[in-house]
């Protein structure tokens, strides 16, 4: 059922103090934030209730917004309800609109509570650079929230405030502009309060490195491209992490793996448990074929995509895709009626099918490597030496060379500036197949509409953004129908 701004971000805000812990209210009537801001427990409380929006496996980041995300990349059809999304020509259906929907109001849910903690916890006597460091991933959090609106819904109401009556819902739609200047100006912000790094069982937070990723991300699509590349460069040259080499396919289990917490190339992502789990594994899987609880087959790779141009050689061809697959020495092919599956993501040993343990990376350490080729080649109108190495760095993983040896493989020098950023863009598509990436790659480049017809299908601009919620035109006094996004 749809919700009104007005009532789902009210609810945010009073879900957020029942986070962690029942607490006692006094007044017994109402527990309002004068009670429940009170001491250090209570901030970390209303931080991870931030964060809690990161782990909603049915909602934002897993399943429907990874679902409208990839199935709109030309390299996956999404299947039964989900073929709208892979249709480009017509806007989408009421269900995926509805779920659209869906994905937006949980990003504004993070952002509300995202806003109490910055409103709220400033007045409670802690430990000062604690509280600091609180207020700073507040502050990123709610940069991402935004960024993923802007990316796939245009310029959004900012609210910069917790929203706590019925006054404050009037609020004009800013610009693309506007909104990656807020993004870009929440992080700045944030960066000096930012841990380098947290104890083991905490690496789902936001780190300073983690910030620096997400800034290098919003330079990289509001083509600041010296920054992007200083950025990344950064991150390579200073964070704690590295780039995890493989020998063969299954070696990538280290990185995705159900059972992996943490990695030397992680700096961000969302962490699943088998009680607090998503069911990606069911959706891109055959139940047939051992990889989960169940499946459905509801994902399915393009063949006359870039993904049909995949060298069979690469092992993340082999880790990502598959046909068939051996079981007691038994080969078992995939359904005929879908030949060839997505693999990644794979937990046969979840409790159950909603509650795959897999993280969902949002920042590798990879995806710095190729932040610098793309922003240094842009910069420079060219490849150097060094934008050269860090994409063949890439490359030489994937095919399970040595990172730092001259490989068969390697892109060779003198390629333009064009085809270095396509090379650029290609390695792009096969390390993150599944990362949420594809899709900001083809609408930031322009290049969506050519990569939609070359797979034969008809293209219309109505596919650019997303709509923005019927309730949110409807119940807004600052918006009108002019406002929605062309073409719904």
């Amino acid at each position: 059922m749809k919700k009104s701004i007005a009532i789902y971000i009210i609810l945010a805000g009073l879900s957020l103090i029942q986070c962690d812990e029942a607490l006692t209210e006094d007044p017994p009537s109402f527990l309002v934030n004068e009670n429940f801001y009170t001491n250090e427990a209570d901030a970390l409380s209303a931080l991870n209730a931030v964060y809690s929006v990161l782990n909603t496996g049915g909602g934002f980041p897993a399943i429907w917004f990874m679902s409208l995300l990839e199935n709109r990349a030309e390299y996956s059809n999404g299947r039964g309800s989900q073929i709208p999304i892979s249709t480009y020509d017509v806007p989408l259906d009421n269900s995926n609109q509805n779920r659209a929907f869906n994905t937006y109001n949980d990003m504004y849910v993070g952002i509300n509570r995202a806003n109490a903690v910055l409103g709220n916890v400033p007045g409670i006597d802690m430990d000062g650079d604690l509280k600091a460091q609180y207020l700073a991933e507040a502050r990123v959090l709610r940069a991402f929230f935004y960024s993923n609106l802007v990316k796939y819904w245009g310029g959004v109401p900012l609210r910069d405030t917790e929203f706590t009556n019925l006054d404050q819902i009037p609020q004009p739609r800013a610009s693309v502009a506007e909104t990656w200047e807020f993004i870009i100006n929440d992080i700045a912000v944030a960066l000096p309060d930012l841990a380098p790094s947290f104890p083991d069982g905490q690496s789902g937070r936001v780190t300073s490195w983690a910030a620096r990723m997400l800034l290098a991300d919003a330079y990289l699509n509001t083509e600041n491209w010296a920054d992007a590349r200083d950025l990344a460069d950064e991150v390579i040259n200073n964070g704690p992490f590295s780039l995890i080499e493989v020998q063969e396919a299954d070696d990538f289990l280290q990185i995705f793996g159900p059972e992996v917490i943490t990695h030397d190339e992680d700096i961000w992502s969302a962490h699943y448990s088998a009680t607090n789990g998503h069911n990606i594994p069911t959706f891109i899987h055959d139940r047939d074929l051992g990889y989960s609880v169940g499946g459905f087959r509801a994902w399915l790779p393009v063949e006359n995509s870039i993904l049909g141009n995949w060298d069979t050689n690469d092992l993340r061809q082999e880790f990502n895709i598959y046909r068939f697959r051996v079981i007691e020495g038994d080969t078992i092919f995939v359904n005929q009626q879908t030949p060839v599956l997505f693999r990644k993501y794979r937990d046969p040993d979840a409790t159950d099918s909603n509650n795959a343990r897999n993280n969902i990376p949002f920042f590798r350490l990879a995806e710095a490597y190729l932040i610098y080729a793309e922003a240094a080649n842009e910069a420079n109108g060219g490849p150097d030496a060094l934008a050269l190495e860090r994409l063949n760095m890439i490359r030489r993983r994937g095919y399970g060379f040595d990172l730092n040896s001259i490989s068969p493989e390697d892109y060779p020098a003198g390629l333009s500036a064009s085809e270095f950023k396509e090379r650029v863009l290609n390695e792009r598509a096969y390390e993150f197949v599944l990362e949420m990436k594809r899709w900001n790659d083809l609408l930031r480049t322009g290049t969506a509409r050519e990569a939609v017809e070359a797979t034969g299908k008809a293209w219309s601009d109505v596919s650019l953004l997303f709509p923005l919620p019927i309730n949110e035109i409807n119940n807004n006094p600052a918006l009108s129908p002019s406002n929605q996004n062309p073409g719904y």
